[in-house]
């Protein structure tokens, strides 16, 4: 399970079988980035950890 929280609780999950990776990843932040908002409306920052599968290329540039 992948969640996507903010302070008023999950905004969006992804579950699915097994690890995930850089692939899965850009899966997840596409299907992520429509239930978020540009800056400074609410839920537009994303916070991600120093994880191997977040330093994937394509993430950078859908975030942009």
């Amino acid at each position: 399970v992948l969640p996507a929280l903010t302070q008023d609780g999950i905004i969006f999950a992804d579950i699915r079988q097994g690890a995930y990776d850089g692939a899965s990843f850009v899966d997840f932040i596409t299907d992520l980035l429509p239930y978020m908002n540009p800056c400074p409306e609410q839920h537009s920052v994303l916070v991600m950890d120093n994880c191997q599968i977040h330093h994937v290329d394509e993430v950078m540039h859908l975030c942009e």
